[in-house]
């Protein structure tokens, strides 16, 4: 194996006369040279940083919070079902009269309304019951 120092030296590179020298002028002058781009930042730049993250998250606050104080009352979901869906389900179930009138609780605003449009029918008329029954269309109660 052979030493290092048995080893021949040869100059690989070459350098031009007086390069060190002058590298360390070089060298100040492009770190004190003022940089020549100019870097604007568009104006919506910061919108989209900043202020346009911070609109979401409040907006999304807001709704959150609207949602809920509002609270779904029997009344509310009752006002969005069909009174014909209302009445198909209650000829469909096994719950009788009886049932229904023991779970259910009216008040004085409730029962006057319903005795107005109890009282509000007109028997009386010269039409037979049967021509009455045969008004009713039975397929769509």
């Amino acid at each position: 194996m052979k030493k290092l120092e048995e080893i021949p030296k040869k100059e690989v590179f070459n350098v031009p006369e007086g390069y060190f020298d002058k590298l360390p002028g070089i060298i100040q002058a492009r770190v004190t040279a003022p940089d020549k781009r100019i870097f604007i930042r568009p104006a919506f730049s910061f919108t989209l940083r900043y202020a346009l993250p911070v609109i979401v998250i409040f907006t999304l606050g807001i709704f959150w919070f609207v949602r809920q104080g509002e609270t779904a009352t029997a009344e509310s979901i009752l006002a969005t079902i069909e009174t014909e869906d209302l009445v198909a389900y209650l000829y469909s179930s096994d719950l009788t009269t009886d049932e229904l009138l023991d779970n259910v609780s009216l008040d004085t605003y409730d029962a006057n309304k319903i005795e107005e449009a109890v009282f509000a029918l007109d028997l009386n008329t010269d039409k037979k019951y049967e021509e009455i029954l045969d008004e009713i269309d039975l397929n769509n109660l």
